[in-house]
């Protein structure tokens, strides 16, 4: 699996809070901002079925 880098803008506030939480989980708020992602596609997928990936298609700049 590689990895993909992209800018992400937020809040301040949502910025020290995700901080916060990411300190008292023992992550980075960076692998924090990951769980969250994950947690949220696993939940996606549970109601909504498989979402195809095709890296190729979603790596590319529309």
């Amino acid at each position: 699996m590689s990895t993909v880098f992209f800018n992400l803008r937020i809040d301040e506030t949502l910025n020290d809070q995700l901080v916060k939480i990411a300190a008292e989980e023992g992550r980075s708020k960076n692998k924090q901002t990951e769980y969250i992602l994950k947690d949220y596609v696993k939940r996606y997928i549970q109601a909504n079925g498989e979402i195809p990936a095709d890296s190729a298609e979603n790596n590319s700049r529309k």
